[in-house]
C-alpha cells in the first residue's frame, strides 16, 4: 500500500517541486498541500479515516503558527499521524523543540528525493529519520562533559529506578533517541525485533506513553540518556 502524506510548505516554489518529486513514486500517495499550519489542521480535519495522510512533512518557518506548534496541535488531535520535520534549519533549539512537540524525523529540506522517500518509508516503519548533520547536533546536545558523566549517570539510574526501568530499557530508550531503528536496535543487542517491540511496550506502559515521540520527549525531559 502506498504511504499516505501531505505537505506543509508555504513557499509555493518548493511546495511545487516536492509535489511533482513525489508523484514520480508508486509507493507514495500525496493526500494534500498546505500553505499554512492553520490550513493544514482545518484541512486534515475535514478528511474522511480513510483520506488521512499517515506522515505530514511539515515546514518550521509557516505564516501564521509555525510548524512546531502545529505539529503539536496535529498531534494532539491525531496521535498516529506522523510528522517528519523538512526544514533548512539546524538549529538546536528548533529541533528539541520539534521533537518535544511529537516530531517523528527532522530531515533537511537539500536531501535528495529518494533519501527523503526511503525516511518516509522508515518512518512509518517506526524509525526517527534525521539528516546526518541534525544527528550529530542532537548527539551534541546530550553529551555530557566528563567531569558530570557520573553524577550524570547516577542521576539517570535513580530516575530510572524510580520509574521501574531496567538497564536493558535504558539502552532500547536510548536507541529510540538516537534515531535506531527496531530491527538495528535487535542486530546492535543481539536479540530479536519481536523481543525489541516487547521491551518498547513495557517502556511506554513505564512512561505512561503511547509513541515513540512521545518517549523521546520524556527521555530528554527526564535526562535519562
Amino acid at each position: 500500500m502506498p504511504i499516505r502524506i501531505a505537505l506543509v510548505e508555504d513557499n509555493p516554489t518548493l511546495r511545487k517541486r516536492f509535489e511533482d518529486y513525489f508523484s514520480l513514486y508508486q509507493n507514495l500517495t500525496h493526500i494534500a498541500s498546505y500553505a499554512s499550519g492553520e490550513a493544514a489542521l482545518n484541512g486534515i480535519k475535514k478528511l474522511p479515516p480513510s483520506r488521512l495522510p499517515q506522515i505530514v512533512l511539515m515546514d518550521i518557518e509557516l505564516p501564521g503558527i509555525s510548524g512546531i506548534e502545529t505539529t503539536l496541535k496535529l498531534k494532539e488531535d491525531f496521535p498516529d499521524i506522523d510528522v517528519m520535520m523538512l526544514t533548512v534549519f539546524e538549529d538546536q533549539n528548533k529541533i528539541l523543540q520539534s521533537i518535544q512537540a511529537g516530531a517523528s524525523g527532522y530531515l533537511l529540506k537539500d536531501e535528495p528525493p529518494d533519501t527523503i522517500v526511503a525516511a518516509l518509508e522508515e518512518c512509518l516503519n517506526g524509525g526517527a529519520p534525521i539528516s546526518q548533520s541534525i544527528a550529530r547536533k542532537v548527539l551534541g546536545m546530550l553529551r555530557i562533559p566528563e567531569e558530570h558523566s557520573a553524577a550524570a549517570a547516577a542521576a539517570r539510574k535513580a530516575e530510572g529506578d524510580a520509574l521501574n526501568l531496567s538497564e536493558r530499557e535504558i539502552e532500547l530508550l536510548n536507541g529510540l533517541v538516537q534515531g535506531e531503528t527496531y530491527t538495528t536496535l535487535a542486530d546492535k543487542l543481539f536479540i530479536s525485533p519481536h523481543t525489541v517491540r516487547t521491551h518498547i511496550r513495557n517502556i511506554y506502559a513505564k512512561l505512561h506513553v503511547h509513541s515513540r515521540a512521545h518517549a523521546v520527549r520524556m527521555a530528554i525531559e527526564k535526562k535519562l540518556v
